[in-house]
């Protein structure tokens, strides 16, 4: 990343996922719901996540998010049958790769996806409470990115795993391997951004949105796929400069890319309705999926 900014960062982040007062709860779904209404959870990997055999400690949920996931999920999340469009979107919540804002960012979204016959599937990737990556006084962005690198590469490796395993499970899940869309908040958009830019062909999404994220590198694939992102000018986490950054490059690289910036909204906004100019990035990110053709059965000239 190449903007750094003196501002405080990665607090909201924490305070949602941390600071939400954890409590010893195992994540295993939604304990309002009958078994029978539970949306269908699936591994990503075949075994072990690899790279992380030794971690052993419990999973715990708090009123808004989860942390120390050591299992990493898909929750499938379908439309009805006669809406359902063939079109995917993979969703990763932030957190910054030590918790997943699950209740604020992943669970609205799903909601909102499915309503237009997409099929949603929520990422539960792997993060965990790391009190060496604590923010620390006087850092810069560019310093925070590097003291939770490890976490965002582990968290790159399972959208990489969910991106593999959807385009072989497709059939499955009576979704198209071509139209596989993954769009991310916070560390979850830079989860996705790590898909995009370090993944190969095969692995990269068909389309993304980066939600008040920052992507690594500058140089995109040149068969990168069309990118919608959004950020807030107030963010005090994550400095607005990274999605103007990404949206550079994109242009750059002559790929298509949408950007809109919001003069207030803070961080963390998610998909709800907060009575803020943020309100209104749905809207727009429904009119860039249908000038996509991403919410259309059967697209005959999808862009």
């Amino acid at each position: 990343m190449r903007i750094s900014a003196t501002v405080p960062l990665w607090r909201f982040l924490l305070a949602c996922c941390i600071g939400a007062g954890l409590v010893a709860i195992h994540a295993t779904g939604t304990a309002a719901l009958d078994a029978a209404e539970q949306p269908e959870v699936v591994n990503i990997w075949p075994g072990a996540a690899p790279g992380t055999e030794d971690w052993n400690f419990p999973e715990y949920i708090g009123k808004n998010s989860v942390t120390n996931v050591t299992v990493p999920t898909l929750t499938v999340y379908r439309p009805p049958a006669i809406e359902a469009n063939g079109t995917a979107v993979i969703v990763a919540p932030g957190g910054a790769f030590q918790g997943l804002a699950i209740k604020v960012e992943t669970e609205p979204t799903v909601q909102w996806l499915t309503a237009r016959g997409i099929t949603a599937f929520a990422l539960k990737y792997r993060v965990r409470v790391n009190a060496a990556a604590q923010p620390q006084a006087g850092e810069d962005f560019d310093e925070r990115a590097q003291a939770l690198e490890a976490g965002r590469a582990i968290a790159v490796a399972d959208g990489l795993q969910a991106m593999r395993y959807l385009r072989a499970n497709a059939a499955k899940f009576n979704i198209d391997p071509d139209r596989i869309g993954m769009m991310g908040y916070s560390a979850g958009a830079m989860l996705t951004m790590g898909v995009v830019m370090e993944g190969e062909a095969g692995e990269r999404p068909d389309f993304a949105a980066s939600i008040y994220g920052a992507m690594q590198g500058d140089s995109p694939p040149s068969d990168g796929p069309p990118l919608f992102i959004v950020h807030a000018q107030d963010d005090r986490a994550v400095p607005v400069e990274e999605s103007i950054n990404i949206y550079s490059n994109w242009i750059a690289a002559g790929l298509p890319v949408e950007l809109h910036i919001f003069e207030q909204g803070g961080h963390g906004f998610g998909a709800n309705l907060r009575d803020q100019p943020t309100d209104l990035w749905l809207s727009a990110f429904d009119a860039w999926l249908r000038l996509h053709n991403w919410t259309e059965n059967n697209p005959s000239d999808r862009k």
